[in-house]
């Protein structure tokens, strides 16, 4: 039966082989050393930036130490917008016209509708919170210092995750070590640019934004440049690859 049907694309699927393993390896245990190295001193660069930005921007902070392994963080706590009863009534009624409009609302896209709806709830059940108990279970210290230290703990495991992708696909050595390299080069900067905007954003709008921000905002928004990249890295093996079929295992 099989020699009876000619090969064609939607027949094959990608070997997975045991070198791709062994080249990730290299590749994976050169960045993590590197990552070991510097994650001190990217932490400490994320908190001097933040503090920075707020006093630039005229927010009270005030750093206090936080020991976390091996490395001295420096997260702080800073001063944010309060709301009176009748802005939190507001804000939750907001955000439940919100869910209401786009739950009925077809026109959107189903992921954009979801993802507003999503943000609308978190932001509505945060205000409602804190209508009834008068504060949420964390301040600005736990905050910062819960961003500082999902930071670091996302540094030293990203290799981790991307050499896990890396080894199931027919990448170089040199591919697999920029593919984890520039990931994790890539979000560096991103978690430090976002943990200053995070505090710009809360001392603006008050404490109802926080679970909002750190949960769609936070760990959540580095797949994005992780897909992004890892895509770019697709493109380029599968030109490769479509022209050696001995990758190919033919099912």
């Amino acid at each position: 039966m099989r020699s009876a049907i000619a090969p064609h694309r939607s027949y094959r699927t990608i070997s997975v082989k045991a070198s791709g393993a062994f080249l990730t390896i290299p590749a994976l245990v050169i960045v993590e050393i590197i990552a070991v190295f510097s994650v001190p001193v990217m932490a400490r660069a994320m908190a001097q930036f933040a503090i920075y930005s707020a006093h630039v921007e005229g927010v009270v902070a005030r750093p206090f130490d936080d020991r976390f392994g091996w490395i001295d963080l420096r997260p702080m706590t800073f001063e944010m917008h309060h709301d009176d009863w009748i802005s939190l009534l507001v804000t939750a009624l907001v955000c439940a016209v919100i869910v209401a409009v786009f739950s009925f609302w077809q026109e959107p896209p189903m992921p954009l509708r979801f993802y507003i709806n999503l943000n609308a709830m978190l932001v509505g059940s945060a205000a409602l919170y804190i209508f009834f108990a008068g504060h949420l279970g964390y301040d600005s210290a736990a905050f910062s210092q819960l961003m500082l230290r999902t930071a670091v703990l996302t540094w030293l495991t990203l290799p981790i995750v991307i050499a896990l992708f890396a080894a199931l696909f027919p990448f170089s050595w040199w591919e697999r070590l920029l593919f984890i390299g520039i990931t994790v080069a890539y979000d560096t900067p991103l978690s430090i640019v976002r943990y200053a905007a995070f505090v710009s954003i809360l001392a603006r709008t008050g404490p109802a934004l926080m679970p909002d921000l750190y949960l769609l905002f936070g760990p959540l928004l580095d797949a994005v440049p992780i897909i992004t990249i890892f895509s770019v890295f697709l493109v380029q093996a599968a030109r490769r690859i479509d022209r050696n079929a001995g990758v190919w295992e033919w099912m």
